[in-house]
């Protein structure tokens, strides 16, 4: 009877001989699955309609600032009348005059699983559920407010859960990332002015290939180095306002060198352990290319369901390999083709390794890393509303050195950085394996710093296999100069101060702590040792970076006997100045 009632009160408000809605009725649909639909509806406001089917109707909400995928944000959901189900299909214009008039997008559309009895939570205000749909995942929660509000306009709160589909810090960046419908692609602007297919909408896009150069540039070398230190970028505060930087997608997963002799090919991570075995098609995708002597510098990755690198997918992978392909996005060529690159540009250096990886099919694991074409600033704002980690910047006349620098920096969408774990505590009501790692992080003089707690991120398997881990670790002795007491020490096993793991966060507190931290997984590529807290730093300048890239008496260092060469051309006394005012050495023109 509610549900006939409930579309009764939808028909009222409707003329179906003058608007395209559906009429419906309560209809019980014989396919396994409850329905949900989120409709992006511009009438006298804008708001996004979010609608679950339950007894044969689909149960709706206005949300006014659409739903967000930080659940710090309880976004206000005013409960409207049953729509029939047949509108959870519907997409199109509502004419003048008529109840709700305006443009509705199909927005996002799925399945819904209710946490427990959902009658009985709809009926008591707390209804907790899953999503399953194109963009909007994981656990939910509809939660009615006190008070009645307007006569069939209860007020109630949409609230997303923490869990590994929460955004914190970034929740309604969905609504601008993704503002086309999962139906047609097109936008509430292309459907109200009546276009069948969708308009090209801004995006972040590659740069056109440059003209290709030669892969003899370079000096020649007699024997490939048996191993070789990475350039690290520097993390920045804000994204660099001059010219001269190119930008590549800060990919999240781990940081590989290649070793490619003839068809040998070794695969080593930044502290130098062995892992071709790990990645085997990668290593053959690599001797397949014709690409040696090489030492290539990339990132090995596993996509997620939204074509985005996800560090916890690549840790699946890691544990079962029947889980997903990795991945390996090249981005800089140290040495390729048996020659020394690295007194080179680094666009001059990215030209030889795009010219040498030739056409990557679909099928190929590698992956030549594009360079973005925008601004710092739009760069990582678009990269942020895509829901990215965030973007690298390299100068783009820099040569390859083999230590954090800044002709490279870092520019994160969140904060994330790796901490090491000290302790753990035991799990509470129904869960398994722990309930929170204890963080640290080391001083300058090496002392260990309590740093927090995380107790979210985990799934069941990761629970388990991580007590099992740190259980074989378990002391006594708290391995923090200061140790937590009170409350926040009750129930801690403490442990040998050996595993480091990788968290994002909301931020620092003023007492350096994190804030809202979720775990994103086990980082094995890292000393213990080498984690400290992450500071960002003054954005340095392009014109800066470049003059004191060569005009500084060892600012390069890379062990040669020969002078460098420029397109095939040998630059002899490449330090040399030869525009005093200005700083310009004889290799900065040769450069340019």
């Amino acid at each position: 009877m509610g549900a006939i009632m409930g579309l009764q009160r939808y028909h009222r408000k409707r003329d179906f001989g003058q608007t395209p809605e559906p009429k419906g009725s309560v209809t019980a649909r014989r396919r396994a699955g409850l329905r949900f639909v989120v409709q992006k509806h511009a009438a006298r406001r804008l708001h996004y309609d979010f609608r679950l089917e339950l007894d044969g109707t689909l149960k709706s909400w206005a949300v006014p600032k659409g739903p967000s995928l930080d659940p710090a944000d309880k976004r206000l959901a005013v409960h409207v009348e049953d729509h029939p189900l047949d509108y959870g299909s519907f997409e199109g214009v509502i004419p003048e005059k008529q109840y709700g008039a305006g443009p509705v997008a199909l927005w996002d559309r799925g399945t819904w699983s209710p946490d427990g009895d959902p009658r009985r939570g709809y009926r008591e205000g707390h209804l907790k559920f899953s999503l399953s749909g194109k963009k909007l995942r994981g656990g939910w929660a509809l939660v009615r407010m006190k008070g009645r509000g307007e006569e069939g306009k209860e007020p109630w709160l949409l609230i997303k859960e923490r869990d590994a589909e929460a955004r914190p810090g970034h929740g309604a960046d969905l609504l601008e990332e993704a503002p086309q419908s999962v139906k047609s692609g097109r936008t509430v602007e292309d459907i109200a002015a009546g276009r069948k297919k969708a308009q090209p909408h801004a995006k972040l896009t590659r740069a056109a290939p440059a003209k290709r150069i030669a892969v003899s540039v370079g000096e020649p070398v007699r024997a490939l180095p048996a191993h070789l230190e990475p350039e690290l970028a520097t993390l920045v505060d804000t994204a660099p306002t001059d010219t001269g930087w190119l930008y590549e997608i800060k990919y999240d997963g781990y940081r590989v060198l290649a070793r490619i002799d003839g068809r040998k090919v070794r695969l080593y991570t930044r502290k130098g352990l062995d892992w071709t075995a790990r990645f085997p098609d990668i290593a053959r995708d690599l001797a397949a290319r014709n690409l040696g002597p090489a030492w290539l510098d990339g990132e090995v990755c596993v996509l997620d369901s939204r074509g985005r690198t996800s560090f916890s997918a690549l840790q699946r992978v890691l544990s079962d390999a029947s889980k997903g392909p990795a991945l390996y996005f090249v981005f800089d060529a140290p040495f390729l083709h048996g020659r020394d690159l690295r007194a080179l540009p680094l666009t001059a250096r990215r030209d030889a390794l795009e010219h040498a990886l030739g056409t990557l099919d679909a099928r190929s694991t590698l992956r030549f890393s594009a360079a973005l074409v925008a601004s710092g600033k739009e760069v990582r704002a678009q990269a942020c509303k895509m829901g990215l980690e965030g973007v690298i910047g390299k100068l783009a006349t820099s040569p390859y050195r083999h230590e954090r620098t800044r002709n490279w920096i870092k520019l994160k969408c969140r904060q994330r950085q790796e901490f090491v774990i000290a302790g753990y505590t035991p799990p509470g009501g129904s869960r398994q394996g722990l309930g929170a790692l204890l963080l640290g992080v080391h001083e300058k003089n090496g002392e260990l710093r309590y740093a927090g707690r995380v107790g979210t991120g985990f799934d069941h398997a990761m629970l388990v296999a991580l007590e099992q881990k740190l259980s074989r670790l378990r002391t006594d002795a708290s391995p923090f100069v200061r140790p937590p007491a009170g409350r926040l020490a009750r129930g801690v096993q403490w442990i040998k101060p050996a595993l480091v793991a990788e968290i994002s966060f909301a931020e620092w507190t003023h007492d350096g702590h994190v804030r809202q931290a979720s775990f994103e997984g086990l980082r094995e590529d890292k000393a213990q040792t080498e984690v400290t807290r992450e500071m960002a730093r003054r954005t340095p300048r392009a014109r800066t970076r470049a003059r004191r890239a060569v005009a500084r008496t060892g600012a390069v260092k890379i062990a040669r006997a020969s002078p460098p060469m420029v397109l095939g051309v040998k630059i002899t006394h490449p330090e040399r100045i030869v525009y005093p005012d200005a700083k310009v050495s004889k290799l900065m023109v040769a450069e340019y």
